[in-house]
């Protein structure tokens, strides 16, 4: 049985008393993350279950975990059926796993080893700092990174310095840091 959550603090910026179950919107994902965690099969949130916990949360259907090379990618995990070389989906609650590496995306080796060395953790699971979310949207960078960097940006927790970004990235940080403080929408 699930705890009851409150969900009255899903309507702000994570102040720092709301934990990573809290800041999940679908309860199977809660369940498919308790059992991850239980299985010891490693990993750190990224993607938009990691910026739930910082901003305002929003809904996904999946989870992503960071790795830093695919052979640190877990061959099974008890609970949990592969479904492709990087992907696991969840016995019960068919929640979708999706392990991201650097072989995989366009991150350097050192920018991902900082998210992975910066990480924070909640509810027994490994979290992306702001900071580090931040750093890896940047290599991305779609039209959802980068609102997704502005509502980072606005947690008040993002200090990109120590990932060494090259100076496009930092560049383009800045760009968003500055649209970011100058929108009026919280």
């Amino acid at each position: 049985m699930m705890p009851l959550r409150n969900l009255s603090k899903m309507r702000t910026i994570n102040d720092g008393a709301r934990t990573l179950f809290d800041s999940v919107m679908m309860p199977e994902i809660i369940v498919a993350l308790g059992d991850w965690s239980k299985a010891r099969a490693g990993g750190v949130l990224i993607g938009a279950l990691g910026l739930s916990y910082y901003a305002r949360p929003r809904m996904t259907q999946d989870v992503d975990l960071l790795f830093l090379h695919d052979e640190d990618v877990p061959v099974s995990v008890n609970g949990f059926t592969r479904t492709g070389d990087h992907a696991f989906q969840h016995d019960k609650t068919q929640v979708e796993i999706d392990l991201i590496t650097t072989e995989r995306v366009n991150v350097p080796l050192e920018v991902a080893q900082r998210v992975i060395e910066a990480a924070t953790e909640s509810d027994g699971i490994k979290i992306a700092s702001a900071s580090g979310l931040a750093a890896l949207k940047l290599f991305r960078f779609s039209m959802r990174d980068k609102a997704d960097l502005a509502a980072l940006v606005k947690t008040g927790k993002v200090n990109v310095n120590g990932f060494a970004l090259p100076p496009e990235k930092l560049q383009a940080f800045k760009v968003i840091e500055v649209e970011a403080w100058n929108d009026p929408h919280p």
